[in-house]
Order: C-alpha cells, then structure tokens, then sequence
C-alpha cells in the first residue's frame, strides 16, 4: 500500500460511519414520526364513522408521506452536504496530500541534491585524501628508497673497504707467511749446507784418513827403480772393492820411464788390500773411494 493509499484511508473509515450514524439518524426520526400520526382505532366506533375515519387516515398518509418526503429531502440534503464536505474534506486532504508530497518530494530532491553534494563533497575530500595520502606515500617510499639506497651505498662501501682491508691483511699475512716461508727456506737450505758442508768435511775426513791409509800400504810397499830422478811423474788409478781389496791399477798418466811407471803399479798390487776401508760407508766408498788417482814422484808419493 503506497503513502498516498493510506493517507486517505482514515478519512474513507471516518465517511462511512458518518453516513451510518446520520442514516440512523434519519431512520428513528422516521419511525417517530410516523409513530406520532398513527391513530389508535378504538373499538367501540361504530360503523357510520367509517368513511371519516378514511377520511382521516389518508390525510394522516398523506401528511406521513409529506413528513417522509421532508425528512427523505433533509435527509438528502443532509447526504448532499455531507457528501459536498466529504468531497470538500477529500479535497483538502487530497491537496493537502499532495502538498505535502509535493514538499516531500521537493523535500527528497532537496534531499537527494544535499546528499548529491554532501556525496560529491565526500568523494572529493576522499580523493584529496587519497591524493594527499598517495603523495605522502610516495614521498615517503622515496625517502625510504633513498635511504635504502644511501644505506646500501654505505654498506657497499664499507664492505668494499672491509674487502680491502681483508685483502691487505691477507696480502699481509701472505707476504708475512712467504717471509717466514723464505726464512725458513733459507734457514733449511742454510741448515742443509751446513749440514752438507758437514757431511763433506767428515767424507773429506774420512776420504783424506782412508787415502791416508792407502798411501802409507802403497809406500811401504814401493821401491823406486834406479831411473828414478826427480821431477818424473806417473798417474796411476787404482779399482777398489768394499772389502779393502785392490781389483786393478793401471797407469793414466805415464812418466815416460816404462820402469818408474811398473814399479809405482808393482807397488799398488803389493799392497793387496787395504782392511781400514772395510768400515767406509758403502755410498761414501762407491762415491769417492771406489775408483782413486794416485800420482806418483820419485821424491814422494802425493794425491
């Protein structure tokens, strides 16, 4: 049921029971009357009274139809007016109604154009707001970006010096490792030497006290022929075996005097073998004493 429908639903209710009480109104004014009319017959009238009596009842009818006829006419008049002011009334409210539709509705425009503008002026502080807040944002993602940015180039930096510093402590340290590296290089070597400088020494040692000996068997052994003279010269190698023994002698370099040089050889295969040697290490033996030059003078018997 639209607004419109139930503003004229009172007044229809309030028509209808005005038309009801008033047509009981005009009912009982009806019955009354005619009551009032009405003539009791009375029973002991006698028969020549009948025709005023008709007489008298159609006047009174006629009277009766007459007071009908007002009272239906008033009560015509009556329905007519109320009626003209229902219709009065129905106007009024129907141009009241429509009034106040009309200002409803210009009320519901105004409404609507307040709620338009109120909406507008809502969306276009939304969108300052959204724009400011999207310019903040923006502001700030770039104070961020560029912080992050600064903070990267900072800690690149640092951390390329820290590399840096890294490096050079490790070219530091490397270099310090290859100092200490070449030092001990160094003192090895050093070390080696002087240790091969004393394994040389107690080799010449050993050699110098085994030609030692050699020479001492070999020049007990020698007699120098009568073409001995001084200044003559033979060079003679002798082979050794590890027991000392003598394998061969043969001349290297000869003198020039074929007996000089078979007594100096006479003298090596005399001495036969040499049992000293026997305790010489066998590398120092193969390296030095295996195979050795003897030159022999007629003055003296040398290396």
């Amino acid at each position: 049921m639209s607004k419109l429908d139930r503003s004229y639903l009172l007044p229809s209710i309030l028509a209808v029971g005005f038309h009801l009480v008033l047509g009981v109104l005009v009912a009982g004014t009806w019955f009354e009357a005619g009551a009032q009319h009405r003539v009791q017959p009375f029973r002991h009238v006698k028969a020549e009274l009948v025709d005023l009596k008709s007489q008298t009842r159609a006047a009174e009818e006629a009277d009766r139809a007459r007071q009908q006829e007002q009272a239906r006419q008033a009560a015509e008049k009556k329905r007519a007016e109320a009626e003209r002011k229902k219709q009065a009334d129905a106007r009024r409210k129907k141009e009241a109604a429509e009034k106040k539709q009309r200002a409803e509705a210009e009320r519901k425009k105004k409404a609507e154009a307040d709620q338009r503008q109120k909406k507008a002026a809502a969306e276009k502080k939304r969108k300052a707001e959204l724009e400011r807040k999207q310019q903040a944002e923006a502001k700030a993602k770039a104070e961020r970006e560029a912080k992050l940015k600064a903070a990267r180039a900072q800690a690149e930096a640092e951390a390329e010096a820290e590399r840096a510093r890294e490096a050079a402590e490790r070219r530091q340290a490397e270099a310090a490792r290859m100092e200490r590296e070449a030092e001990a290089e160094l003192q090895r070597i050093e070390a080696a030497r002087q240790q091969e400088a004393v394994r040389r020494a107690a080799e010449a040692q050993v050699v110098a006290s085994a030609v030692a000996v050699i020479r001492d068997g070999i020049q007990r052994n020698w007699r120098r022929p009568p073409s001995a003279r001084n200044g003559m010269l033979v060079g003679v190698k002798i082979h050794l075996l590890p027991t000392g023994e003598v394998d061969d002698a043969y001349v290297v370099r000869s003198s020039g005097d074929q007996a000089f040089d078979r007594s100096a050889v006479s003298a090596v295969k005399k001495a036969e073998r040499f049992p000293e040697l026997q305790g010489v290490d066998p590398v120092l033996f193969d390296r030095n004493l295996r195979r050795i030059n003897l030159e022999f003078r007629p003055e003296d018997l040398r290396l």
